[in-house]
C-alpha cells in the first residue's frame, strides 16, 4: 500500500524527460522546448556543472584579473567584476570587451532566419536556459518548414556538451549545443563544426522556402 504514493513522489521530484524530445515546430513545441530546458535533470545537471566551474574559475583568476585584461584597458572593470554579485555583476561582466550579450534571430518562422547564430556569449547563469532555446529554435523552424522534426537530448559523458540535436531527414550527425564558462565569469553557448552547420541549414532553408513557393 505505501509503494505508490512513494513511486508518485519520485516522479513529481525527479522531471527529467524519458528519452529524446520530439519537437515540429509551431507554439506546442515551444512549450514543450521551455518545460524540458528548464525541468530535464540530465539537462539541469550539465548546465549546475558549467555554472560550478564557473564559479572556479572566478575565485581562481581573482588574483590576477588585473594582468589578465592588462591589454584591453578593462583593469577596473574587471576588479570590480571580481566583488560584485547578481545582477550588479551582470552589467559589470558585459562591460568587458566581447562579453556583451548578442541577441540570436527571433526565428519565428524559416523566412524570417537567414543566419542563425552558431555562439552566443551568456553573462549571467540565470539566462543560460533562455539562451539554449534561442540556439535551437532556428533548427525547429527549419524542420517545421521541411514538415519534419528535431529530437533534442541532454548530452552525454564529460565536458562542455549540453545538448545535442537531431535532424530527421537531414544527412548530418546530431549538433552538439556547448555550454563553456569563461575564465572572467560568463558563458559561450556554441555549436560544433559551426561552419558545417551554417552550410547545411543554409542548403535546407533554402530547398524548403523554394519548395513553398
Amino acid at each position: 500500500m505505501r509503494i505508490l504514493p512513494l513511486l508518485l513522489t519520485v516522479a513529481v521530484v525527479s522531471p527529467a524527460f524519458a528519452g529524446p524530445l520530439h519537437l515540429k515546430g509551431g507554439q506546442k513545441s515551444e512549450d514543450k522546448l521551455r518545460q524540458f530546458v528548464i525541468s530535464d535533470a540530465k539537462l539541469k545537471a550539465r548546465l549546475d556543472d558549467a555554472v560550478k566551474r564557473e564559479s572556479a574559475f572566478v575565485a581562481e583568476a581573482r588574483e590576477s584579473l588585473r594582468d589578465a585584461v592588462a591589454d584591453t584597458g578593462a583593469e577596473d572593470i574587471a576588479a570590480e567584476a571580481a566583488k560584485t554579485t547578481g545582477e550588479k555583476r551582470k552589467a559589470v561582466l558585459e562591460a568587458l570587451p566581447g562579453m556583451k550579450a548578442v541577441s540570436g534571430p527571433v526565428c519565428a518562422t524559416l523566412a524570417d532566419c537567414a543566419s542563425p547564430a552558431m555562439s552566443m556569449e551568456v553573462a549571467d547563469a540565470r539566462n543560460l536556459s533562455d539562451s539554449i532555446r534561442v540556439m535551437v529554435r532556428p533548427w525547429m523552424a527549419l524542420q517545421q518548414a521541411r514538415g519534419s522534426e528535431i529530437e533534442v537530448a541532454p548530452a552525454e559523458g564529460n565536458g562542455d556538451a549540453a545538448l545535442t540535436v537531431a535532424l530527421k531527414g537531414v544527412a548530418i550527425h546530431p549538433l552538439i549545443l556547448n555550454v563553456s564558462p569563461h575564465l572572467l565569469g560568463g558563458f559561450t553557448v556554441w555549436y560544433d563544426q559551426p561552419q558545417v552547420c551554417a552550410a547545411v541549414f543554409a542548403h535546407e532553408r533554402a530547398a524548403a522556402l523554394a519548395a513553398a513557393k
